[in-house]
């Protein structure tokens, strides 16, 4: 059959070259159709189409939906995820991307320009030749991040999401200062005055148990409130130093339990009210106060009135 002209279409028009209504013409022994025949046959043939096409969508979208359940429960997606990653790079270079960017998110006490220093990612470096990996190790190494995730946005951007540290202490050692967090990991050196209120730890070793320590102490808060430096002794046990010049000695084992029974005797009994140079808590159950100079004298002075007195009331009853 030869390809339909728009006469054989639309009502009204005509090819010159078709024959007069209700003439039929054979060619090659197949008569040839009329007008209405043909518009008959146009309007069956796009009606089947039509079903094809709605046949056809709703078999691809059945296949793709098992496709993907299959693939779900196969772990193929899983699998592609992964390799995402690691197929970037390649594309990327193929295509010619460079960086054109570094968004950086999180930072409160770093600059972000600090951040992208420490990245070593440059201005026009090719997108695909940077390692995310690498990248975040850099910007981990920075005191005041404690975790880094870097990811790339294409086509030119490299994305930075920092978390920072919360300072929690400065740390002393050989008269040099240093900022650390609740874990005991340094931070920094540097603009140490704007933390001025923070506590003190001192000595080898005391980063390392600070975290420990500070558990301990968070156990009585209204007590930790009054402790401005701890000293970590021999790095077995610690010394702490509160803010009415009163040492109170810990012991290596339990601490725990003699920061409790310190509490318990502060509430009762006021101790770091008194004159009192340190009080020791190395020794069990059993804690031992030592009294300033002058209070030491002025209880010496009472004791020794309280003796003469007692004499003299013997004395009085012997006569």
């Amino acid at each position: 059959m030869s390809p339909l002209n728009p006469g054989r279409i639309m009502p009204g028009t005509r090819d010159k070259a078709m024959p007069k209504r209700g003439e039929k013409v054979k060619r090659g022994g197949r008569p040839q159709m009329t007008d209405r025949e043909a518009q008959a046959a146009s309007f069956i043939h796009r009606r089947r189409m039509q079903r094809i096409r709605r046949i056809g969508a709703i078999v691809g979208g059945t296949i793709l939906a098992v496709g993907s359940l299959w693939m779900w429960t196969a772990g193929t997606f899983t699998a592609i995820a992964e390799a995402a990653p690691t197929m970037v790079p390649s594309i990327s270079d193929l295509s010619g991307l460079t960086v054109n960017q570094i968004d950086v998110s999180g930072t409160k006490s770093l600059e972000p320009e600090e951040i992208i220093i420490a990245s070593g990612v440059e201005d026009g470096q090719k997108i695909g030749d940077i390692d995310l990996d690498v990248v975040r190790e850099r910007v981990e190494s920075v005191g005041w991040v404690r975790t880094a995730r870097v990811s790339r946005i294409l086509p030119g951007t490299i994305q930075i999401a920092v978390s920072e540290r919360t300072p929690y202490a400065f740390w002393q050692q050989n008269r040099k200062l240093r900022l650390i967090d609740r874990d005991g990991v340094e931070i920094t050196k540097k603009d140490l005055v704007h933390f001025a209120k923070l506590p003190l730890v001192v000595g080898e070793g005391a980063p390392t148990h600070a975290k420990s320590l500070f558990d301990v102490m968070d156990s009585e808060p209204a007590l930790a409130a009054r402790v401005k430096a701890a000293v970590r002794v021999g790095d077995r046990r610690w010394d702490l130093h509160f803010d009415n010049g009163s040492i109170v000695r810990l012991p290596e084992n339990d601490a725990e339990a003699a920061w409790h029974r310190l509490a318990e005797i502060e509430k009762t009994a006021g101790i770091l009210e008194r004159d009192i140079v340190a009080v020791d808590m190395r020794l069990g159950d059993r804690t031992t106060v030592l009294l300033t100079p002058e209070a030491a004298q002025a209880k010496r002075d009472e004791e020794a009135a309280a003796a003469k007195a007692a004499k003299a009331l013997k004395d009085n009853g012997k006569g």
